[in-house]
């Protein structure tokens, strides 16, 4: 009865919170500080993340380049894993980085930082979803060619990587609290796989690399010079650690958000770093010779961390730790669509989107955001298709997806150290004095990543294996300036804000507010917001 109440206390203490930030609890918040955790862990998923890119890390630089990248990267996602947990711990709103980024400037330039930032994330998480999805087609080929069948076709492959991404939507219609039980559970199924593919991969593997192969040897298949594959290295451990942001966007979701969201956000940070560095001492221990294993395996369409498996026990041994992987792969896509569809949910509901008003909508019976899944569906399937054009779509779709996350990560971390820096509120999850030297950090070593995201990793160039994320970006860039200077700049007000009364603006403009008002006329407030004003 006590810790009922207790829950009840933080519940009323949570919403208010809300208030205080400009919003009203739409969605359900069911979800423990444990399940914050366990949803950030299960997004980032460095088992599949490093598994689905590990083709293309082992050919542009070998494990020497690996593991340092690995070290390297790992050092300062924490760092930025920290920036963005204390001003988490200020803002927990479904917005996240998007609505952090309207916070910490002018009320004048609010809503252009957080259309930018909206815009970078959403374009980053979408990517990260069809990246998943494009992965578990191309794990679920690897264990057909495992079992002795024939490759699937690119056309099946695409096909498979649609359908399971519908399948991640129907689940993400459940309520957050079933969903939470389904991300715990993923959680120990992804630790518990980690540790027996570890363990069959350390005891097992008949030859082994030596200590100073695993962090000295290199490998080059890209065609460019050794220093330039050191900087485009980077680009598979950064994509590994993409979205440990997670637990910031299901904020309105989450009990005791203020404390619950920045440490699941720290805590997957650190868990994922240890756990990611043991998987690929693993793997890339049990490769005697680079070099040889490259060339034989060179002309295969099999995924490298499968032919590693093989390598190390029988095939049916191989195929069962590859029934592992696409379970985990099905785990993390789901998590990460659920991210996804939060994130779109936010800006919709501030306006951002043409006819966001419909993409908003929460279907009431398990208070979920359907229509923004729906969106991300459909958007999802089309970068997919991207894949029947060019044989580098998949490097291009990783680029896309770390580029976006990069960036909308550093646009509220830089905004924290400079103009934000005198002002800033400190919340339960704090820095102290350490908070603006960590910032600074996080920013340059933010810059210089998201550069090199767009580097082509092939030569000589051609249309086929060309990077085309810069092709993406730009037309995604393109497709917001031109709605931002016709429609959006007039009308979008950004989210809201509680230091400043609410902007004049034309007579006949629909803003946000409107599709806020249409809402709240449209859809009955929840038991529990009537309960509280009672």
């Amino acid at each position: 009865m006590a810790k009922h109440v207790e829950r009840e206390k933080e519940k009323d203490s949570d919403m208010n919170v809300l208030q205080e930030l400009g919003y009203t609890q739409e969605l359900y918040r069911g979800f423990s500080p444990f399940m914050s955790f366990a949803f950030c862990f299960t997004t980032v998923n460095v088992l599949t993340s490093i598994s689905i890119g590990f083709t293309h890390a082992l050919n542009t630089g070998g494990s020497g380049i690996i593991i340092w990248s690995w070290i390297l990267g790992s050092i300062f996602t924490i760092l930025t894993g920290l920036s963005l947990a204390e001003i988490c711990s200020v803002y927990p709103s479904a917005g996240s980085v998007y609505y952090w980024a309207g916070q910490l400037v002018s009320p004048r330039h609010g809503p252009l930082a957080s259309f930018i930032c909206g815009w970078f994330n959403f374009v980053g998480n979408v990517a990260g979803d069809a990246a998943f999805s494009s992965g578990f087609a191309t794990i679920i080929n690897a264990a057909f060619l495992v079992d002795g069948k024939p490759s699937l076709s690119v056309g099946v492959q695409v096909g498979i990587s649609v359908g399971i991404t519908f399948i991640w939507a129907i689940q993400n219609a459940l309520r957050i609290d079933q969903q939470g039980w389904l991300n715990n559970l993923a959680t120990f199924v992804q630790i518990g796989s980690t540790i027996s593919i570890v363990f069959v991969l350390f005891l097992m593997t008949p030859q082994r690399a030596t200590i100073s192969d695993v962090f000295t040897l290199t490998y080059n298949g890209t065609g460019f010079p050794f220093v330039y594959v050191c900087f485009i290295g980077i680009l598979s451990t950064l994509f590994s650690f993409s979205g440990y942001e997670a637990g910031a966007h299901l904020a309105e979701e989450t009990q005791s958000a203020g404390k619950a969201a920045p440490h699941g956000i720290v805590g997957t940070c650190i868990c994922s770093a240890i756990v990611g560095l043991i998987y690929l001492l693993a793997l890339l221990f049990a490769i005697p010779n680079v070099s040889t294993f490259m060339e034989t395996n060179n002309n295969e369409t099999i995924n490298l961390c499968i032919a590693i498996y093989k390598l190390a026990v029988p095939h049916r041994g191989a195929l069962a730790l590859t029934i592992l992987l696409i379970i985990n792969l099905h785990f993390g896509g789901m998590s990460g669509m659920t991210v996804t569809s939060r994130i779109g949910f936010a800006m919709a509901r501030d306006g951002v989107f043409p006819c966001s008003r419909y993409l908003r909508w929460v279907f009431k019976p398990t208070k979920t955001p359907l229509g923004n899944v729906l969106f991300v569906f459909v958007i999802d399937s089309t970068l997919l298709l991207l894949q029947l054009i060019s044989t580098t779509a998949f490097a291009a779709i990783i680029a896309i997806a770390t580029f976006g996350y990069q960036v909308s990560y550093l646009i509220p971390i830089f905004l924290r150290c400079t103009i934000a820096r005198n002002k800033f509120p400190h919340g339960e999850f704090n820095l102290g004095r350490f908070g603006i030297p960590i910032a600074i950090l996080s920013s340059i070593w933010l810059s210089i990543t998201s550069i090199i995201m767009l580097f082509p990793s092939n030569y000589p160039i051609t249309k086929d294996n060309m990077n085309y994320a810069i092709v993406v970006i730009v037309g995604v860039a393109i497709i917001a300036s031109f709605y931002w200077f016709i429609s959006a700049r007039h009308s979008f007000v950004g989210p809201k804000r509680t230091d400043i009364d609410p902007i004049p603006l034309p007579a006949g403009h629909i803003t946000a507010e409107d599709v806020r008002k249409e809402s709240i006329l449209l859809t009955p407030p929840s038991p529990e917001i009537n309960h509280s004003r009672m």
